[in-house]
């Protein structure tokens, strides 16, 4: 096809499959990207090829003004939160971080023992002070509530450990691939 002038050339149509080709991407892809007006398509379903091939250049902008990124830009940032998952993962599976439902789960468990030894004190030290000196009433009580809070401070650490994790050494993650000085 000869092109003869500017308007002739930017009239030229082709099919889906030629711009996933020049942009690396699905068909499904293209037709988001024409519903969002980022590609050019004619009333007959094929795509305005120097339009669309123009849309990457320069920035654009969608309809709430909001700036789109070329696809290197999208490709690198997809990468990155792929990358920051990964790692999320990593100190997952290492007991670094804890998943909000294992905590909550943990901490609810905990507070509901304490409650209940805090509750559970009146009726278990009435008989036991009474016709107690002052001094001894204080020492008693100090003792139940400290035994009581110790169900607070001694909680083990692998309780908050997700289906994920997996212990493994440092010698293992070196085998992986995994840097222990990068945390």
């Amino acid at each position: 096809m000869a092109v003869k002038n500017a308007e002739e050339f930017e009239q030229i149509t082709v099919p889906s499959k030629t711009l996933e080709a020049l942009f690396g991407v699905k068909d499904r892809t293209i037709r988001d990207l024409a519903d969002k007006g980022i590609v050019a398509r004619d009333s007959h379903g094929k795509y305005l090829f120097w339009n669309s091939a123009n849309a990457g250049k320069a920035p654009q902008k969608s309809v709430d003004g909001e700036e789109i990124l070329d696809w290197e830009e999208e490709k690198a940032q997809h990468e990155k939160i792929k990358r920051q998952i990964t790692e999320i993962k990593l100190q997952l599976i290492k007991g670094q971080v804890h998943k909000a439902e294992d905590v909550e789960a943990v901490m609810t468990d905990m507070f509901t023992k304490f409650r209940s030894k805090m509750t559970a004190l009146p009726s278990k030290l009435a008989k036991k002070l009474e016709g107690k000196q002052r001094a001894e009433i204080q020492r008693i009580l100090k003792e139940e509530i400290d035994n009581a809070l110790v169900e607070l401070s001694n909680y083990n650490a692998a309780d908050f450990y997700s289906d994920e994790h997996i212990d493994i050494s440092g010698d293992g993650l070196n085998t992986l691939g995994v840097d222990e000085g990068n945390e």
